[in-house]
């Protein structure tokens, strides 16, 4: 019943490839078509890493923040997903998300269904800040903290499906925003202190709506809140 579903295929992995690029000279030719460099310019993958996901459904939410990077200097195959949004049910717009840390080999889930907790969230146009309980039960759990710099960060406009019926283009991504990200035992133990490079975000719609539903904010929703 979900208008969107989002789900992980994997992580982390480790990449084997290439990709050859041409580039037109734009000059023209008799037959009308740009000229093509016969020497392309190849990029490897190897031993790069990789990270998997999926969306599908009949349309994204009016709101979101996404977030994810697997390329932490001192901490390789750790990897970080979040994603925040507004999910319609039943007519009402509810407050929902999704995240988790994979790391030495053990997946720690931060979720609405784990029964996780937000502690704050703060956007700006400069940075992204969250902090995140995996369990409600006080100094149960990990603790994670984020904060992305949104700073001269380049994006790319993404296709997405819109109105149930079409793909359109109207999703900005960046794809090399910085994370510093920490994560905290249920003993106070500091298992992360690093920084995640090359990180994809997207930060779409009104947002704020997001932030205003916090539990124990006067703006939460009184039923469900982040």
């Amino acid at each position: 019943f979900l208008e969107c579903t989002h789900g992980i295929l994997s992580f982390d992995h480790v990449l084997r490839g290439s990709l050859a690029m041409t580039s037109a000279s734009g000059g023209g030719s008799d037959s009308g078509e740009d000229d093509v460099s016969s020497s392309p310019e190849v990029v490897s993958f190897n031993n790069g890493r990789g990270y998997t996901e999926k969306d599908f459904g009949r349309s994204f939410p009016s709101l979101w923040v996404w977030l994810q990077t697997n390329s932490f200097r001192n901490n390789p195959g750790t990897s970080l997903f979040v994603s925040i949004a507004r999910v319609p049910v039943l007519g009402m717009g509810l407050p929902g998300f999704t995240a988790a840390v994979w790391h030495n080999s053990t997946l720690i889930p931060f979720a609405t269904w784990s029964g996780a907790k937000f502690e704050d969230i703060r956007v700006s146009k400069d940075e992204l800040y969250i902090a995140m309980r995996s369990s409600r039960r006080r100094n149960a759990g990990y603790r994670v903290e984020i904060t992305v710099d949104r700073r001269n960060v380049p994006e790319v406009l993404l296709y997405a499906p819109v109105n149930f019926t079409k793909m359109a283009p109207f999703v900005w991504e960046a794809l090399q925003a910085k994370v510093h990200m920490r994560l905290i035992n249920s003993h106070g133990d500091v298992l992360v202190d690093d920084v995640g490079e090359y990180a994809g975000l997207e930060v779409h719609g009104n947002v704020e709506w997001l932030v205003d539903n916090v539990c124990g904010k006067k703006t939460a929703n009184k039923f469900i809140c982040l």
